[in-house]
Formats: C-alpha cells, structure tokens, sequence
C-alpha cells in the first residue's frame, strides 16, 4: 500500500514536471521609497453661500439688461488648486416662469477687481467666459468651468459680472405666455473640484 501511494506521488510529480506547470503559487513585492499623501480641503462660496437665488426676475424687457454682481472665494490646502463650474437652475417651474427663464440670455464676465464696472449699459471691466464677443448665450446652457485656485495657493477670489436680457425682437406672447406679466426665479450654484 505504502509502494502504491510512492508511485502514485512519483506518477503526479512527473507529470507536473512533464507538462511545465507547478502546484507553487508565486508573490513578489517591491517597497517604494520616499512616498508622501497629503489630504487637503477645498471651500467654495458665492457671496458667502454655497448659492445665490436670483429673482424673482421681472422688469426685463426685449433689449433691456440687468446686471448682477456676486463674490467666488475659494480655499485649497494640501497643494491642491480649485476649479469651480458655475451653473443655473430653474427654482420656480410654473409655465410664466419657465417661459420667462427659457427666452432669457446670459454673459458672464469674471473680475479681479471687487470694484470694477458691472452696469447694465456698456460693456462690463474683466474676461467675458460666457456668450462671446460682448454677446449673450441662453441662460438655461449656461455652463461655465474656470480656476479659482492654482495649486499650492492658500485662497482666491474672483468677482463675477452676471446680465440678463431678453432678445430684442422678442414678441409680448411666448407659448400663450404674457411675458409683461411674467417672473421668474433660478439659482447660480458654482461646484468645486480640486486640482493637481
């Protein structure tokens, strides 16, 4: 009994041997030296919030141009920088409102300066990062995406120039919707995303 189990390991060894593979099971390792992770943080605000209402908006007419003003202050530690993509959202989703908001333009101008000119007449001081040439682009596309905070900077901040029109040309009646009538409200959210 104890000649047949010999043989019959001695048979599976060959085998094994005959046939290239092995029973071990093979691991290796290496260590990488001088290797640091760093965790970092990253804020964004607009206007000290992480959104802005804007609206109701009424008052706006074919042609006519209302401008606002709102602060982006931004913080990254951990030599990460800070992109922010500035969007807008429709709050109030009744038919008049969502007439309104879908016939109006946007530009957005950004602004290094809290005091420079942000009117509804001329056109504002700074980089024009949304619609272009000094035009306006349907608000409800508005997508911007810019740096606020190069790497290894503590903060920034940037001041953002926002208008609003409706077309000129635009007739009184959209979809049965009186538009001397109508108000509208939307949000501006501005989202962070940290960078090497």
């Amino acid at each position: 009994m104890k000649r047949l189990a010999v043989t019959i390991a001695a048979v599976v060894l060959v085998l094994l041997v005959g046939t290239g593979t092995t029973a071990a099971l093979w691991n290796d390792s290496e260590t990488v030296e001088g290797t640091t992770v760093n965790s970092g943080t990253l804020e964004l605000t607009m206007n000290g919030q992480s959104q802005v209402t804007i609206g109701p908006l009424s008052g706006l007419y074919p042609g006519g141009v209302i401008a606002t003003k709102i602060a982006l202050a931004g913080q990254a530690s951990g030599n990460l920088g800070l992109d922010y993509t500035l969007a807008a959202t429709l709050s109030d989703t009744s038919s008049a409102s969502s007439t309104l908001y879908g016939i109006i333009d946007a530009q957005v101008f950004t602004q290094s300066d809290a005091g420079a000119s942000c009117a509804s007449t001329g056109l504002p001081d700074g980089m024009q990062v949304y619609g272009s040439g000094g035009g306006f682009t349907e608000l409800s596309a508005l997508v911007v995406t810019e740096s606020l905070v190069a790497p290894a900077a503590d903060s920034a901040t940037t001041h953002l120039c926002i208008r609003f029109t409706i077309p000129t040309g635009t007739p009184p009646d959209v979809g049965g919707i009186e538009l001397s009538g109508a108000a509208t409200t939307f949000t501006i959210t501005a989202t962070g995303e940290g960078t090497r």
